[in-house]
């Protein structure tokens, strides 16, 4: 059976959807993907996927994307029966608390019993060389954990 990875992703500036389109494009020749953007996903379906990808933005000074609340919220109500997962997204460093919406997801990935594979990966605004070799290692390390 072809392992199958969701990347689901929320974007205001474009950034992050550019980063879930890389994901995409660097996992797709190994295993099935789906792009899913933020508000027209299941969180009570995430467990059918062997695993996620969530890439958000930080709005204002920490605080998660509107589209993303009522994904937020079913989370506390899912059991993710150790579906594996990484978290990644963009933020800016002139915000109090830099990419702080990075860090609710996670946190709330494990709390919902998900496996977390990949330490979490923030970039400032848009992603320089160093940061797409950062969303490489986080895509291959959920690749890996698939294996």
């Amino acid at each position: 059976m072809t392992s199958a990875i969701q990347i689901i992703y929320a974007s205001q500036s474009g950034r992050n959807q550019a980063i879930a389109g890389h994901l995409q494009a660097q996992l797709a020749s190994k295993v099935q993907t789906v792009v899913t953007e933020i508000s027209q996903a299941d969180a009570f379906a995430l467990s059918e996927s062997d695993a996620i990808i969530l890439v958000t933005y930080t709005y204002h000074d920490g605080d998660l994307p509107d589209e993303a609340q009522d994904f937020f919220e079913d989370l506390k109500e899912v059991d993710l029966g150790r579906t594996k997962f990484a978290v990644l997204g963009s933020s800016s460093k002139t915000h109090i608390h830099f990419g702080r919406a990075v860090d609710y997801l996670t946190m709330q990935l494990n709390s919902s019993n998900g496996e977390q594979v990949a330490d979490s990966v923030k970039i400032d605004q848009d992603p320089d060389d160093a940061d797409w070799q950062r969303v490489d290692q986080l895509a291959q390390r959920v690749l890996t954990s698939l294996a």
